[in-house]
């Protein structure tokens, strides 16, 4: 079975998306991706909590022009409230993207297809948030920018191989972070944000013609 962190988080995201949910999780995050300004919302809500005032003022923009974006990914689960607050007679929110806790292959295995898919969504909606902000803004466009994707046709030891080479992968990137932290607490030095993203899973549709086998 999930862990409690695991089963706190499936229980908070049902709640989000509560009795105003308008969509599936597929149709939420198709909204929530489709327009410059969520984009960017989701892409500022990734780094911690903010008001519908905080996020405008990041934005450059004023709040009547951010605050129905918000309200409508808030109804369908993209984001939730972190906190609220009583200011003056009116409730203030700080928003925030959904918290995801890490899972292993146990925890996931105790899940339903419903709260995977869920879980999926989540996780498709910021890794694509950031990657297309990245895109407008053209840092992508870069000599060190690593783009890259493949189609793979394996057996079921080869799938089971890909799936420990990516844990590996992932571990490594702690690993990295972490001397990254120590090197900085000594030499006071900049950091620069990056985003590294890491997907293996079955495609939607089968492949219409077999891939030419070619040694490695």
């Amino acid at each position: 079975m999930a862990s409690d962190s695991a089963e706190r988080y499936i229980d908070s995201l049902k709640r989000n998306r509560g009795r105003k949910q308008r969509k599936r999780i597929e149709e939420a995050v198709q909204y929530a991706l489709a327009h410059k300004i969520r984009l960017e919302i989701l892409v500022i809500l990734n780094e911690g909590c903010f008001t519908n005032a905080e996020i405008a003022e990041l934005l450059g923009l004023e709040a009547k022009y951010i605050s129905n974006h918000v309200l409508r990914m808030l109804e369908d689960g993209s984001i939730e409230i972190a906190k609220q607050e009583q200011r003056r007679g009116t409730m203030v929110y700080w928003y925030r993207a959904v918290e995801l806790p890490e899972y292993s292959k146990e925890e996931a295995e105790g899940l339903t297809e419903m709260e995977l898919q869920l879980i999926a969504g989540v996780v498709v909606q910021s890794a694509t948030a950031e990657l297309m902000a990245a895109l407008n803004k053209g840092t992508l466009a870069s000599a060190r920018a690593i783009l890259s994707w493949d189609l793979y046709s394996v057996d079921s030891q080869g799938r089971t191989d890909i799936e420990v080479e990516v844990e590996r992968h992932l571990e490594r990137l702690k690993e990295i972070q972490c001397e990254s932290v120590n090197r900085v607490a000594v030499s006071k030095g900049n950091t620069t944000s990056m985003i590294v993203s890491a997907f293996a899973f079955e495609r939607a549709r089968e492949i219409l013609r077999p891939l030419l086998v070619t040694k490695p």
